[in-house]
């Protein structure tokens, strides 16, 4: 329940900063966009490693091998503008919060390991077996984007399209939120997919994104966990468009 209610408070946190992009403006002749979206996000299995000191002191160097998860929940807010002179060419910040649902498993490993993991007991026994308990990660995070579409059945009225395919690509930051630390990681963001206006001012989307996180760490008191974070989602959203 905490970290969902830490999760719900940084949503809020990051509606606000949204808001304040799109308060800045952007130049009077581009193309302002404001979208919300959600959908499906499942994360690859892989390794988790851990170091530090666990309950009794012993020092720990151990690895749990192929962690696999569930379907998780990718949303967000994007604000953005394309540029007038070039009206294929966007820019746009991407703010999004996405979970990953680890469900309790036996995994091998190697090392020693006995401490907890959101408030959950993890262990690794003397025949290299790991116990890993169900837990949700919860993870924020945000990219500036580049974005380049191309306007298909375009009038009068749709100067810029009824369809308008696109792609999207920037570096993107993570955060982990543990007790009282904030861990920022550094990954990437790939994007493709369909808008189509319904009326002048509102669009409805559908994205494919591909985001990675080399190194995302969170910790339980003196032991920290690494894994690199490879996920793929399914979005859908409406856009508003000025």
């Amino acid at each position: 329940r905490e970290s969902r209610d830490v999760t719900v408070r940084w949503m809020a946190l990051l509606a606000l900063a949204t808001i304040a992009i799109a308060g800045a403006g952007a130049p009077a002749e581009a193309e302002f966009a404001l979208d919300a979206y959600v959908g499906p996000a499942w994360t690859r299995p892989a390794d988790v490693r851990a170091g530090g000191r666990d309950d009794t002191g012993n020092t720990i160097d151990a690895t749990i091998f192929d962690i696999k998860s569930n379907t998780g929940v990718a949303a967000g807010l994007r604000t953005g503008y394309w540029i007038d002179p070039l009206p294929y060419v966007g820019l746009g910040m991407d703010l999004f919060v996405f979970t990953i649902p680890i469900p309790a498993q036996t995994a091998s490993a190697t090392g020693t390991l006995n401490s907890e993991i959101f408030g959950k007991p993890i262990s690794i026994n003397g025949s290299g077996q790991a116990q890993v308990p169900a837990v949700t990660l919860p993870a924020l995070g945000f990219s500036p984007d580049l974005r380049l579409r191309w306007p298909i059945l375009t009038s009068k009225a749709y100067p810029q399209g009824i369809l308008q395919p696109y792609v999207t690509a920037g570096p993107a930051w993570a955060l982990t939120l543990t007790s009282d630390q904030i861990d920022v990681r550094l990954g990437g963001k790939i994007g493709a997919g369909l808008s189509v206006n319904l009326i002048q001012w509102v669009a409805l989307f559908a994205e494919y994104r591909y985001t990675f996180f080399p190194g995302f760490a969170f910790s339980h008191e003196h032991v920290g966990y690494k894994t690199d974070i490879k996920n793929n989602a399914v979005v859908f959203g409406v856009s508003l468009r000025f």
